[in-house]
């Protein structure tokens, strides 16, 4: 009898704990697909070749698709925009004057610890998720898509007893947390018309934009190479008093690096291209199949290689946020 009591206890709390973790992620999605606006504030810690960068965070999002999301570098205040709206997705860089425009199902082609919508699909993709409760918070745990990153494993998730996330923690395959985005406001509120997510309005138009002609104090070089790729040789070509740098590296996946001084634009520049939004550590840019664009802290970077996968190619370039001690 006492055997049979065990086993219906154990039935019982089973079942519990299977119905409170459907509640808590059937009430943060129908929380989600209620919200015809929200505006969510807060810091980012992103961890990349043991370096640490901490970004302020703003997202606007619009229901129909409308997203604004600002990331700003807290150490030298460089900020990039990613807007969606009805005519493309565009990674905007204000102090440049100067956007990429590209077809992309950003934002719900891959995870990302700052947008709702992608945080309830995390959710809804792993049935093995977990749940505990802690006084009147919920943390969740569940797998991530970074389809770009394969260290990038699971996430945690906590919720405030509205069932609004207010930290999500990305780790690797060791444990340790690779994104730390703590939520400080999530206004559901605030209203934003279309007008709000035109390109227009997220462009600088009075302050300053970084000077142009620029010269290159230093050269960076990449702390990671892939096996069996060596540096080969650099060339420095100035123009119009600005000035660039074209790195080459050779052996089995040869590429070529090129950074140049930032040329802020005195009328606002939008090129097209093909290619995806990417975050990959400190790194914001258009990533194809054998390229990527991004730019930084007054630099603007490029790398070609069509032996690389796009994983080592963002490898490669986050990497160059450290000055390398040695070619």
């Amino acid at each position: 009898m006492k055997k049979f009591l065990v086993v219906l206890i154990s039935l019982l709390l089973l079942v519990g704990c299977g119905k409170k973790e459907s509640n808590i992620v059937e009430n943060f999605q129908n929380t989600v697909n209620k919200l015809n606006n929200y505006h969510l504030t807060g810091e980012m810690e992103l961890v990349n070749n043991e370096e640490k960068y901490n970004y302020k965070v703003d997202v606007v999002y619009k229901k129909g698709n409308y997203y604004k999301v600002s990331l700003v570098n807290k150490e030298n205040e460089h900020e990039q925009i990613i807007l969606k709206n009805e005519e493309g997705v565009y990674i905007v860089t204000p102090s440049l004057n100067k956007s990429f425009k590209f077809q992309s199902e950003w934002p719900t082609n891959s995870s990302q610890s700052y947008i709702l919508e992608t945080l309830v699909n995390d959710l809804l993709e792993d049935s093995e998720r977990s749940v505990k409760e802690d006084n009147d918070t919920y943390i969740v745990t569940s797998k991530v898509n970074y389809p770009n990153n394969s260290e990038l494993t699971n996430q945690v998730i906590t919720f405030n007893d509205k069932y609004l996330p207010t930290k999500v923690v990305v780790n690797n395959s060791k444990g340790l947390a690779q994104i730390t985005m703590n939520i400080t406001n999530i206004d559901t509120k605030s209203k934003f018309d279309k007008e709000y997510f035109a390109l227009n309005n997220s462009v600088c138009k009075d302050c300053k934009t970084e000077t142009t002609g620029k010269e290159l104090e230093d050269i960076v070089y990449p702390m990671y190479l892939p096996s069996g790729t060596t540096y080969s040789g650099e060339e420095t070509i100035k123009e119009d008093g600005s000035e660039r740098v074209i790195l080459t590296y050779t052996g089995l996946k040869p590429f070529i690096l090129i950074e140049e001084a930032s040329n802020a634009s005195k009328e606002h520049e939008t090129t097209a291209v093909s290619g995806e939004v990417v975050q990959y550590g400190n790194v914001v840019g258009v990533l194809t199949e054998t390229s990527l664009n991004w730019s930084t802290a007054g630099r603007e970077y490029y790398i070609i290689g069509d032996s690389l996968s796009k994983e080592e190619i963002l490898q490669i370039a986050s990497s160059t946020a450290t000055v390398a001690l040695t070619k």
